[in-house]
């Protein structure tokens, strides 16, 4: 392992020594990975849905780490003595995630990893400090809106990360393309935003998989090596439960499967009784169930629900890859062993990049990232490469945009790249499943993977 660790390190030297990324690694950590010492990350299980709220006419102010209030705008920058003497003034990027409501323990994953990109190029890039405004749109899209005319208007953010829900992205879309303002998806998966010509903007990028690109290669397999031909399934009504549900019956009705019965319940369910014992009524008819609950609050309480009714050991479940992101794992505990599902990113890939990454990961948070940890990190990493190969001059639109579609990167889970034509993120889908790993915590680990899957393939 130590050696593993010393080629990534030379790996990412050679990849990134223009912008001094590795001084967070030069040392400052364990000569090996820790993966079955640390805790599973933990994550609100309670959080209810936020009322949105307007923010106050702050100030900004220099925060080490956001404290994830709604209306705080908070500015990060590095302290004096690891930022170099520069003339010009800051790049501002907006981040805006939901560190409130159902969704919180998606965005609040998301953040960690963006700032530990960002973190560990001194917060600079090309000469250049990066002030940060962090703004919680609480699982609203009202509220996202609100928060992100706060960003463009009072704090002249120069780009913008982040956005959680699919909801919050159709509301926030037609203002970011109004204001050209660059914005890198860390998140929020909704299809037409990057697969619809109608709809697709070059000020969009999406480091984040589009809702369903998990999906679709997961009902291949479910059918093709599972054996699973009869399938129901059940997600949370709103926009990215369906087209999550739409990817899954279109490969798996591809395939040869048929769906049997579709369930759904409002997102912020608190009790799943009522849906489960509709499901429980398909014992004998069906041969497993697909569920969609997103990275949130409601997957842990569905899924742990689901072993509680009785039905795992009834009906198999085939849960999104959102719904088993790590972070959500300890959490659900016994009720998530040994469930299948696709995913963007595993903490138990083995490379050298993913290996760096989760060290780095886990001596900040003492806990594995999950794929919106990854997902946040990856933004962090495309945006140092785009502005790093503009010298910096974030204020050159049309030159960002273009550097933007130019990325190409070896990050924790391989090659990536955006297609040419959706912006989207090309990617493998890892096909895992949830086991007891060394040290007694709960992982995703691959059983099979499918490379090069992009966000118009299905």
């Amino acid at each position: 392992m130590a050696r593993g660790r010393e080629e990534a390190m030379n790996m990412l030297e050679r990849r990134l020594s223009r912008r001094a990324m590795l001084r967070v690694f030069g040392g400052g950590l364990a000569t090996s990975v820790l993966l079955s010492a640390c805790r599973g990350e933990q994550t609100p299980t309670t959080a209810p849905a936020a009322t949105p709220t307007s923010a106050p006419a702050a100030t900004p102010t220099a925060a080490a780490t956001p404290t994830g209030a709604a209306g705080a705008a908070t500015p990060t920058t590095a302290p004096a003595a690891a930022t170099p003497t520069v003339s010009a003034e800051p790049i501002r990027l907006g981040i805006l995630l939901d560190l409130s409501g159902p969704a919180a323990p998606n965005g609040e994953g998301n953040l960690r990893g963006l700032q530990l990109a960002l973190e560990q190029a001194g917060m600079t890039v090309a000469g250049r400090t990066i002030q940060t405004f962090v703004e919680d749109s609480a699982s609203q899209p009202e509220q996202a809106l609100t928060k992100a005319r706060q960003l463009v208007e009072r704090d002249r953010v120069h780009l913008l990360a982040g956005i959680t829900l699919s909801n919050q992205a159709a509301a926030l879309k037609d203002y970011l393309v109004q204001n050209e303002l660059p914005t890198i998806v860390t998140n929020a998966g909704l299809q037409a935003l990057t697969r619809d010509p109608a709809m697709r903007s070059p000020y969009i990028f999406r480091v984040a998989i589009t809702n369903g690109q998990q999906d679709a290669p997961m009902a291949s397999y479910a059918y093709n090596t599972l054996g699973y031909q009869r399938v129901a399934v059940t997600a949370a009504d709103y926009a990215a439960g369906h087209e999550h549900v739409a990817a899954f019956r279109s490969a798996f009705e591809k395939a040869g499967g048929q769906i049997v019965d579709e369930v759904y319940a409002p997102f912020g369910t608190q009790d799943f009784g009522p849906y489960l014992q509709r499901l429980g009524q398909l014992v004998g008819q069906v041969d497993a169930i697909y569920a969609f609950h997103g990275t949130s609050t409601d997957a842990i309480r569905f899924i742990v629900q689901y072993q509680e009714f009785g039905l795992k050991d009834q009906i198999p479940l085939v849960p999104s890859g959102e719904n088993l992101d790590q972070s959500l794992l300890s959490e659900m505990g016994d009720a998530a062993l040994d469930l299948m599902g696709g995913l963007a990113y595993t903490a138990f890939f083995e490379s050298p990049e993913n290996q760096a990454f989760v060290e780095a990961f886990q001596a900040k948070h003492n806990s594995l990232p999950g794929k919106v940890a990854y997902s946040g990190y990856l933004g962090g990493l495309v945006i140092l490469e785009a502005l790093e190969s503009i010298d910096g001059q974030v204020e050159d639109k049309q030159g960002l945009l273009q550097a933007l579609k130019q990325v190409q990167i070896t990050g924790p889970a391989g090659e990536f790249r955006f297609h040419p034509e959706s912006q989207g993120a090309v990617v493998t889908i890892f096909i895992c499943r949830v086991e007891q790993v060394e040290g007694g915590q709960l992982g995703n680990v691959v059983v099979e993977q499918v490379p090069n899957v992009d966000d118009l393939s299905f």
